[in-house]
C-alpha cells in the first residue's frame, strides 16, 4: 500500500477474458485524487489487462462497515467481468461506505496526544470565524477581495483568527467548501425523495452560450414542496440529443438515477431552445411537460394590447417616466404641486421590466394618482420652456392626457390589468395551486363578461356616463376633457372585441393545461372541496384517480406500488378523513399523511407525492437568473463555473447570516485536510500574513491543493468519527 502505487496481484485464466488496460485503471485513480492507495487491481499472467478490483480500505475495515444502511460488499470480494467499469469505481469511492473507511484509516494512522486534539480544537475554532466572514462576502454579494478588510477589521477588534493567510483565494476555498456542504445536503434529500420533478431555464442572453440553471421539486422530510437550486448545465452543442445527455449524466454524476424518480419536466423554450421534456419522454412517457403558467398569462395579455389604441397609453407611460425620472427638478417640481394640490405624493412610474402585466398596473395606478399635477406641471413647463421642440412636446402630451379617448383607455387598463395582476402574482409563487388558479381565472372571465356586454363598471363606467349625458362638460379629477361624445361612442363599439380578445387569448392557454389528465388529477388535493354528503363523497375522485393510475403505470410500477389496491386505501383515507381530519387544510391532511400515516397507506401516499411534485412555475429560475447577472456583474463577468454555482446556492438559498451554522462546512474541510493542523496555534499579533503568498512559517498544511471531487456523506457523521 505504500509508495504510492497500487497493489498487483498476478491470477491465471481462470477470470476469463481480459480487456481493461491497467494503465487505465491507474489513469481513474489520478483522476479520483484521493491522496490514499485504496484500489487493488488484480492481474493476468501479462501483468497488463486488470481482471478484477478490489477496495483495500473496505476490507481493511469490513467489521466496521457492516453496520451501514447503504454496505455492499461487491468491491470487498473484487468486482469483474462487466463490471470492471470507471463509473462503479467512481460511486464507490463517493459512496458513504468508502468515505467511512477511508476516516477510520486516517484517523488510525495519526498519533492522537493532547497537544494535537488541543492544536485541532483551537484551528476549528478558527476555522469556523473564517467560514462565517467568508459566507457575510457570499451572501452580501461583495467583491471576494473584501474579505481581506473584514478579516483586517476583526483583528483589530481582537478577534483570533489563527495564522491562515486570509487573501481573496482563500475566500474562494471556504466558500466551495460552504457549497459544496450544502450540495452534500441536497443530493442527500433528493435520494431520499421518492419523487422529484426538474425546471431547466437558460441564459436570457443571446451573445452566451447555452449555460441553464437547474431547480429540483421534491416533498421533504416535513411533508411539503420545496424548490431547490441543483446546478448549472453547461451545453457544448444546442443539439437535442446533446441536451438531455447532459441534463441526465449531471444528475447521475451526483448519484441520481432519474429512472422511477423523475415526475415532470419544465424547459423554457425561449432560452433553452430545445424541447428537453419531450427528448425524455421517449424513455419516461409518463413524465408530466406543463409550460411555465406564469410565462403563459404574461405572453396572452402582451399580445392583446399589441398593436391597439393602448399603444398612446403606453407611449405616455414611457414619455412620463423618462421626463420626471431624468430631470431631478422637474420631478422636484411636480411633488411641489402634489404638496399645494394636497394629493398623494408620488411620481409617475416606468413601465418596463420583466413582469409585463406588474410593471403596466403599477404605471397606471401611479398616472392615475399623480394626474391633476402632471396636467398642472406640462401647462407650466410649455408656458416657461423657449425651447420650441420641448414645448411641442408638451403640448402633444397635455392634448393626450385631456382626451376623453386616452382617459377610458387608460381607466379600462386598470380594470382589466388588476384582476389579471393578482393572479399573475399568484403564479410567481414557488408552489403553484392548478384548480385555485382555474377558479381565478373563472372570476376573471365573469369581469370580461359585463365589459362585453357594454357595461363598464367603477370610476371607468362613471366617466362614460358622464360623456354620454353631456359630451362637452366632462370632467376626470378636476380637468376638463376634450372630444367627448365621438370618442365615447367609439370606445364603445370597441369595448366588447377588446373583451373578446382578451378572453380568447388567455382562456385557450390555461384551458389547454387544465383538461390535461394529470392536472385533472389535482382534484384529489383539494380537500376543502370534497362534498360533505356521504353519498356524494363515495364515488368522489375515483375516476380522477384510475386516470392518474393509467397516466403513471410504469412509474408505479418500477417503485412498487400495487396498483389494485389504491381504490381501496382512496375510499379509507375519504372516511378517515372525514372522520379524524376534517378540521385541518389541505396542507395539513398531506402533511399528516406523509409524515405520520406513510405506514397506513403505503400505497396512496405515491399518489400524494407525486401530485406535489408537479411543476406549474419557472419564475424561480428568474430569479436564479438574475442573482447570477449580479454576482457577474460584481467579478467583473469572470468567476470560476464551480464558484458561481456555489455563490448562486448561498445568495438564493442560504439562511440569514445570524442563523448560519458553519459547523458542516468546517467539518468537511477538516475531514479533507486531517493531518494538516497547526501543532501550536497562536494568536496574530500582525497584519504581515495577507498577502497571497503563503510560507511554510505561517501555514503548515496544504491548502493551496485544490479541492478534491465531491463525495456524497454526511459530513456530520465524518465529524464524529
Amino acid at each position: 500500500m505504500k509508495g504510492g502505487r497500487s497493489l498487483l496481484l498476478d491470477v491465471g485464466p481462470l477470470f476469463g477474458r481480459m480487456t481493461l488496460r491497467l494503465e487505465t485503471v491507474k489513469r481513474w485513480l489520478l483522476e479520483l485524487q484521493s491522496g490514499q492507495d485504496w484500489l487493488q487491481c488484480v492481474v493476468g499472467v501479462d501483468r497488463c489487462f486488470v481482471v478484477a478490483i478490489k477496495c483495500a480500505l473496505c476490507s481493511k475495515h469490513k467489521a466496521k462497515l457492516e453496520g451501514l444502511r447503504n454496505f455492499s460488499p461487491a468491491f470487498i470480494n473484487g468486482i469483474e467481468g462487466n463490471s470492471l467499469k470507471k463509473d462503479n469505481v467512481k460511486k464507490h469511492f463517493q459512496s458513504e461506505m468508502h468515505q467511512k473507511a477511508s476516516a477510520l484509516d486516517k484517523l488510525a494512522s495519526r498519533d492522537h496526544d493532547l497537544p494535537s486534539a488541543m492544536a485541532q480544537t483551537a484551528e476549528e475554532s478558527h476555522l469556523n470565524r473564517l467560514f462565517d466572514l467568508a459566507y457575510t462576502v457570499a451572501k452580501l454579494g461583495l467583491p471576494l477581495v473584501d474579505f481581506k478588510t473584514l478579516a483586517r477589521l476583526e483583528l483589530r477588534h481582537g478577534v483570533d483568527l489563527g495564522p491562515a493567510a486570509m487573501t481573496e483565494q482563500k475566500c474562494r476555498q471556504y466558500i466551495d467548501y460552504i457549497g459544496r456542504a450544502t450540495k452534500i445536503e441536497l443530493i442527500q434529500a433528493i435520494q431520499e425523495a421518492p419523487y422529484f420533478s426538474v425546471a431547466v431555464d437558460g441564459s436570457a442572453d443571446p451573445t452566451m452560450p447555452e449555460n441553464g440553471m437547474i431547480y429540483v421539486l421534491y416533498v421533504d422530510r416535513t411533508g411539503l414542496p420545496c424548490v431547490r437550486f441543483f446546478g448549472f448545465c453547461d451545453v457544448e452543442r444546442v443539439h437535442p440529443e446533446c441536451l438531455r445527455r447532459t441534463v441526465l449524466d449531471l444528475f447521475l454524476e451526483e448519484g441520481v438515477n432519474l429512472e422511477g424518480k423523475l415526475v415532470g419536466c419544465m424547459a423554457d423554450r425561449g432560452t433553452i431552445r430545445t424541447n428537453v421534456a419531450a427528448l425524455l419522454q421517449g424513455d419516461m412517457p409518463y413524465l408530466v411537460s406543463l409550460g411555465c403558467a406564469s410565462h403563459r398569462l404574461e405572453m396572452a395579455v402582451k399580445k392583446v394590447f399589441y398593436g391597439t389604441a393602448f399603444d398612446s397609453v403606453n407611449e405616455m407611460f414611457f414619455v412620463l417616466a423618462k421626463l420626471y425620472w431624468a430631470c431631478p427638478s422637474q420631478l422636484e417640481e411636480l411633488r411641489a404641486l402634489a404638496r399645494v394640490m394636497q394629493e398623494v405624493d408620488t411620481k409617475p412610474q416606468q413601465a418596463n421590466g420583466t413582469r409585463w402585466v406588474q410593471h403596466r398596473l403599477r404605471a397606471t395606478r401611479a398616472l392615475l394618482q399623480t394626474y391633476p399635477m402632471v396636467i398642472c406641471n406640462l401647462a407650466n413647463m410649455s408656458v416657461q420652456t423657449t425651447l420650441p421642440k420641448e414645448k411641442a412636446i408638451f403640448q402633444d402630451c397635455l392634448k393626450s392626457l385631456r382626451s376623453v379617448s386616452f382617459v377610458l383607455h387608460l381607466l379600462f387598463f386598470n380594470e382589466t390589468l388588476e384582476p389579471i395582476a393578482k393572479l399573475s402574482s399568484l403564479l410567481q409563487n414557488s408552489n403553484v395551486d392548478l384548480l385555485y388558479t382555474a377558479s381565478l381565472v373563472v372570476k376573471f372571465y365573469s369581469t370580461l363578461e359585463q365589459l362585453s356586454r357594454g357595461i363598464p363598471q367603477g370610476t371607468l363606467g362613471e366617466v362614460f356616463k358622464d360623456t354620454v349625458k353631456d359630451p362637452q362638460t366632462v370632467f376626470f379629477n378636476g380637468t376638463r376633457l376634450h372630444c367627448g361624445a365621438e370618442a365615447a361612442r367609439a370606445f364603445r363599439e370597441k369595448l366588447p372585441s377588446y373583451a373578446a380578445a382578451i378572453s380568447e387569448c388567455v382562456l385557450p392557454r390555461f384551458e389547454a393545461m387544465h383538461q390535461m389528465e394529470p392536472v385533472r388529477c389535482l382534484k384529489i388535493l383539494q380537500a376543502e372541496l370534497w362534498p360533505d354528503d356521504p353519498a356524494e363523497l363515495e364515488n368522489y375522485g375515483n375516476a380522477e384517480l384510475q386516470a392518474f393510475s393509467r397516466h403513471f403505470a410504469k412509474l408505479l410500477a418500477l417503485n412498487q406500488v400495487d396498483v389494485t389496491k389504491l381504490l381501496e386505501e382512496w375510499e379509507q383515507f375519504k372516511w378517515y378523513r372525514a372522520e379524524s381530519l376534517a378540521n385541518m387544510s389541505s396542507r395539513q391532511v398531506w402533511q399528516h399523511v406523509l409524515t405520520r400515516e406513510r405506514a397506513q397507506f403505503l400505497n396512496f401516499r405515491h399518489v400524494v407525492q407525486i401530485l406535489h411534485c408537479f411543476p406549474v412555475s419557472s419564475v424561480v429560475l428568474e430569479r436564479g437568473q438574475a442573482a447570477v447577472s449580479r454576482m457577474m456583474a460584481v467579478a467583473g463577468g469572470r468567476m470560476f463555473p464551480r464558484t458561481l454555482e456555489y455563490l448562486t446556492r448561498i445568495a438564493l438559498e442560504g439562511p440569514e447570516l445570524d442563523f448560519f451554522d458553519p459547523q458542516a462546512a468546517v467539518s468537511l474541510y477538516c475531514f479533507e485536510h486531517m493531518g494538516s493542523f497547526i501543532e501550536s496555534a497562536g494568536r496574530r499579533t500582525s497584519l504581515s500574513t495577507f498577502s497571497g503568498d503563503e510560507s511554510p512559517s505561517t501555514f503548515s498544511g496544504d491548502e493551496s491543493s485544490p479541492p478534491r471531487k465531491k463525495t456524497c456523506f454526511s459530513s456530520v457523521e465524518c465529524a464524529g468519527d
